[in-house]
């Protein structure tokens, strides 16, 4: 681990430093990253094969509830609530994971993430050139006021005490 030279303040900077810590100037190139790796297509969602299941989950619930309608809080009834709520939620989940994964494949969501990543560092490039043009505007009304008191100043020597 060497010290080089910042291009952009002068200052010493560890060679392993991607930024200068004084400047942020780059000082390392950045290497670029791995190609992204093969990846298997998504497989797609069959939204018919959960409907059947839960139908068939539904239609057993319900035969049970029948069955034990005659007699108030029956068992059968309580096991056809049970079979419904205990079997369908399930079903419905591993379906919700089925459609996540055949929604979007890594490479993809990588993709993505590298955009918003890029649009976010050109809005901290905007908001950085934006206030860089606000400071420039401020030093430059500073240094005529600087200006103009010296000015005044001096007159007034000119002038003397008085």
């Amino acid at each position: 681990m060497a010290l080089i030279e910042c291009p952009e303040c002068g200052r010493e900077v560890s060679s392993s430093a991607p930024t200068c810590p004084a400047c942020a100037y780059p000082v390392r190139p950045v290497t670029p990253t791995a190609p992204p790796r093969a990846v298997s297509a998504p497989t797609e969602y069959a939204w018919w094969k959960t409907g059947l299941s839960m139908l068939g989950r539904v239609f057993v619930g319900a035969v049970l509830a029948a069955i034990g309608a005659d007699e108030e809080e029956s068992v059968a009834a309580v096991i056809g609530g049970v079979v419904i709520a205990g079997s369908a939620i399930p079903t419905w989940y591993r379906a919700k994971i089925a459609r996540l994964r055949a929604g979007r494949s890594d490479t993809e969501l990588e993709y993505r993430l590298a955009d918003r990543m890029a649009e976010f560092e050109q809005r901290q490039m905007d908001r950085l050139d934006r206030l860089e043009r606000v400071q420039t505007g401020q030093m430059a009304e500073l240094e005529e006021r600087i200006d103009f008191t010296e000015r005044v100043l001096s007159k007034r020597e000119q002038i003397g005490p008085g």
